[in-house]
């Protein structure tokens, strides 16, 4: 993953670091309202209670600013998943656990931090930076999880138990990405979908991965 570093002037001294600290906080907190398109650098130095010029002593604008957040968004986001994935380890045990434990798991991180997410899809586009962090967070996020279900790989039925699993977190990924609108504007449903959508890929996911396709 990049540093901060990478996309903003690092503050020298004491107070120029906390005021950089409080900006990448701040933008994070207002990601959390609203989509960065409809945030200006105005509003977030006023909400941070730091100047213009000190943001531009740290970053050239807009764009530059979401790069630096989206890195320090995704350490973070690292943490949480480790820290799940350390839980799954713990409590679960055997494929019939394990399973819906991660699909819980991966839908409720993604739900719980959606709008920031979110945000971070949409500029993706037209922004590779934005677009390579990202893709490489999720790699290194769902690899913790798919450790836990290769971790089951005698229980698993399928004739080709690494590509079962790697389908199965696309699929399941896809899908609750699409259920919570990270590639648009809001989502959909309300909570007891979301939860009959978490049962319903827990279960499609053990039984593809118990199922063993014929010979071809």
């Amino acid at each position: 993953m990049p540093t901060i570093s990478a996309h903003a002037r690092a503050p020298k001294q004491g107070r120029s670091r906390q005021s950089f600290e409080r900006i990448l906080e701040g933008t994070i907190d207002l990601l959390r309202e609203r989509p960065y398109d409809q945030i200006t650098l105005a509003e977030i130095c006023e909400r941070c209670e730091v100047s213009t010029g000190s943001l531009y002593g740290r970053v050239a604008g807009k764009d530059e600013l979401l790069r630096a957040v989206q890195v320090r968004f995704l350490e973070r986001l690292a943490g949480q998943f480790s820290a799940e994935a350390a839980r799954i380890a713990a409590e679960a045990r055997g494929l019939r656990q394990v399973v819906p434990a991660v699909v819980a798991s991966l839908g409720n991180l993604l739900k719980d931090n959606a709008s920031v997410l979110r945000s971070f899809m949409l500029r993706s586009a037209a922004d590779p930076a934005i677009e390579v962090a990202g893709k490489q967070s999720a790699l290194e996020n769902h690899a913790k999880f798919i450790a836990l279900l290769t971790a089951c790989s005698k229980e698993i039925r399928h004739t080709q138990p690494e590509r079962a699993i790697d389908t199965s977190m696309l699929l399941i990924y896809a899908t609750q990405a699409r259920f919570l609108g990270l590639d648009s504007v809001g989502g959909q449903g309300d909570a007891s979908e979301w939860n009959a959508l978490l049962q319903d890929l827990s279960d499609m996911m053990l039984a593809f991965l118990l199922f063993t396709p014929p010979k071809r």
